[in-house]
């Protein structure tokens, strides 16, 4: 048989079998990489079937469905709408990433791999898995506001991956990555991305309007995969990785505001050479090998689900996002997927990692593949499970910390908080940079005499930084301090605030902190360091709410007896609760909602409608007749003509009506 003839039958072996397990995976509710990676041991040379195909044929067709999967994730990404996400997403996106990065490391550490070998690890669990996380919620709709955070933290992910991507192609060359070198790498990265986007803007959005005006989808298709092709050949040519080329192609494209018309028209070639870039990960899995990892790939596994359930539901809140929205969002983003499998091979492929990396990924990826929808199907029970076990002082500090974080994003009165943050920021990366160089240094200094001299310099060098991040600190706590101490009677209400804002600031500059110097350094003094600041702030938060909950109670009762004297049952009253006197509580965004007599909601209690679990809405107050008020505990049963006052996101006041109405709420469209 002939080499096209041998090439033909290796594609026609795997589609029809990839086909097949595709089909059965999708038949029992599991993402179809799942019956993709299956294929790849049925065809690959490990098992006795008699199905082969050549595995380096395969690799050359999977290179394809690199560069349109990464293509892909480029045209859902572009500058505006980064910009959009940043303020929800982009602190919890930050917060996830170092937090698994910190894990991979740390489990590598644990299995006696090496440095690198343990950053590619971290790199590799850290990003999760666009086209899971898109069959999944295709299968099983979810609340339209989780999925847009969801999404937003997989934007923010693809742009670090990356970044992942450039450091692993540097050392998969030969290029020692360490703190000049990464600095190095991010600046000619940078400037080689914007050389392509901007030479390509002027040119590629324009073809893409032509071809789209000509009303056929041929011409877009064709002009779609020539240019994520060259942009993957550009890139491959300057020594990064071809995955780069082709997601900067995919942003140019998206430019052209045609993204989502080229999307649907490259979706077949996309969907086919993505299933053979599957199969041919599959393919390289030794049965043997990945039965001799099991024990790291199950301990693996538990590690991403539960640090992306803690890390994404922790960096949720702290965003302003109610805990239904968190902890759902972190159940979704529990997996790996195909940009861990790319890192892996780059690092396989140069011998930079163990031969044991791909099967533990792969067997990982399968069991978080099947975990992730098995646990959003259950995720309001989980969701319940972690309410009830939240004290309700920390629900009402949540409550209140939504609404301060909603004034923030508002910005119409007083200071602003993003000054003292940004300048927060650049102090503290300069003393880290320092740090950094210090230890780079460390074995040229310990045989020259002027070591010292170096150290003092470099001390006196940081004294800036120190004094400049002292008075940015000072001054992100006295602008905190103005919105949350608006009236007299809200200082208690405001110290608790304080507290959740200093955590705020320790976990999202520690973590990320945390997880370089561990990747640059190798030292296990920032985990310690981290730890004591994180504990101090929990310290503080604590010996605070005492005081805080006898000014909410106290708060809330005055607001809702103004509301309750003045608010229509079926709107928003501003100007009512404006009249509350107490700025934060007037920010919490309050609802009232009347009770129909023959409503399902009338003789049970809330704690029996599960409410704040089912919908992400807090009951502040009840109205009951002409004067009558109720704080709510869970357990007062609710009467017919009752008037509740709701606080929560307006997706979590339409599912509270919802609840309380017995109407079917609008079913999310499957993307």
């Amino acid at each position: 048989m002939d080499h096209g003839a041998t090439f033909v039958s290796d594609l026609a072996m795997v589609a029809a079998v990839a086909a097949v397990t595709g089909m059965l995976a999708r038949q029992l509710k599991q993402p179809s990489i799942l019956g993709y990676l299956l294929a790849g041991l049925i065809v690959g040379p490990y098992l006795p079937i008699p199905l082969f195909a050549d595995p380096h044929r395969i690799e050359t067709l999977a290179a394809f469905g690199v560069v349109l999967v990464m293509f892909s994730v480029g045209l859902e990404f572009r500058v505006r709408t980064l910009l959009q996400i940043l303020p929800l997403s982009g602190f919890t996106a930050v917060l996830q990433i170092a937090t698994l990065f910190w894990c991979g490391l740390a489990a590598g550490t644990v299995a006696g791999w090496g440095p690198t070998a343990s950053a590619f690890l971290g790199g590799a669990v850290a990003i999760s898995s666009t086209m899971v996380v898109s069959g999944v919620f295709r299968q099983q709709p979810v609340d339209a506001d989780v999925r847009s955070h969801v999404l937003g933290v997989l934007v923010v992910q693809d742009v670090v991956a990356i970044l992942l991507l450039a450091i692993a192609t540097a050392a998969a060359r030969g290029m020692a990555v360490q703190a000049t070198s990464l600095v190095l790498l991010v600046l000619q990265l940078v400037g080689v991305m914007a050389a392509m986007l901007g030479l390509g803007t002027l040119v590629v959005p324009r073809l893409v309007q032509v071809a789209y005006r000509q009303r056929g989808s041929e011409a877009l298709s064709v002009l779609a995969v020539g240019v994520s092709f060259a942009f993957a050949q550009i890139a491959d040519s300057f020594g990064y990785s071809v995955a780069l080329g082709a997601f900067l192609a995919g942003m140019v494209v998206a430019e052209s505001g045609r993204g989502e018309a080229v999307e649907h028209a490259i979706e077949p070639l996309r969907a086919v050479f993505s299933a053979i870039f599957f199969v041919s990960v599959g393919m390289t899995v030794d049965p043997v090998a990945a039965v001799a990892s099991l024990p790291m790939s199950l301990a693996l596994s538990a590690l991403i689900v539960t640090a992306q359930v803690l890390s994404v539901g922790l960096g949720s809140v702290l965003s302003g996002i109610d805990l239904r929205r968190a902890v759902l969002s972190g159940l979704a983003l529990g997996q790996i997927g195909e940009l861990s499998f790319i890192l892996a091979t780059i690092g396989l492929g140069a011998g930079l990692v163990p031969e044991s990396l791909l099967p533990t990924l792969v067997t990982v990826a399968t069991i978080t593949a099947f975990t992730t929808p098995l646990l959003l199907r259950h995720g309001d029970a989980i969701v319940g499970a972690v309410d009830k076990a939240l004290p309700v002082s920390v629900h009402h500090v949540l409550s209140l910390h939504q609404a301060f974080v909603q004034r923030l994003r508002q910005g119409t009165d007083g200071p602003s908080l993003r000054p003292s943050v940004i300048a927060l920021t650049l102090d503290w990366t300069a003393l880290v940079i320092l740090g950094i160089a210090r230890v780079a240094a460390q074995p040229a200094l310990a045989t020259w005499a002027g070591g010292p001299f170096v150290d003092l310099g470099l001390l006196l060098l940081a004294i800036p930084f120190v004094v400049g991040l002292v008075r940015s600190a000072r001054r992100a706590l006295g602008v905190v301090r103005a919105i949350t101490r608006g009236a007299a009677a809200s200082r208690d209400l405001g110290r608790g605030i304080e507290g959740l804002a200093v955590l705020t600031a320790v976990l999202g500059i520690g973590l990320p902190s945390l997880a370089v110097l561990r990747a640059l350094v190798h030292a296990s003094w920032p985990e310690a360091v981290l730890l004591v600041a994180t504990a101090a702030a929990a310290v503080l938060i604590g010996r605070r709410l005492g005081r805080f909950e006898g000014a909410y109670t106290s708060g809330v009762a005055s607001m809702a007896l103004r509301l309750a004297q003045h608010a229509d049952p079926s709107s928003v009253d501003d100007d009512a609760s404006r009249a509350a006197g107490d700025t934060l509580l007037a920010d919490l965004g309050h609802v009232t909602v009347a009770l129909d007599p023959g409503g399902p909601a009338v003789g049970r209690t809330l704690a029996e409608l599960n409410l704040r679990c089912l919908s992400g809405a807090s009951v502040i107050a009840i109205r009951r007749g002409p004067d009558g008020l109720v704080l709510p505990t869970g357990h007062e049963r609710l009467l017919a003509d009752d008037v509740l006052a709701l606080a929560g996101s307006p997706e979590a006041i339409a599912r509270a009506r919802s609840v309380l109405s017995g109407a079917p709420e609008p079913t999310p469209t499957p993307s």
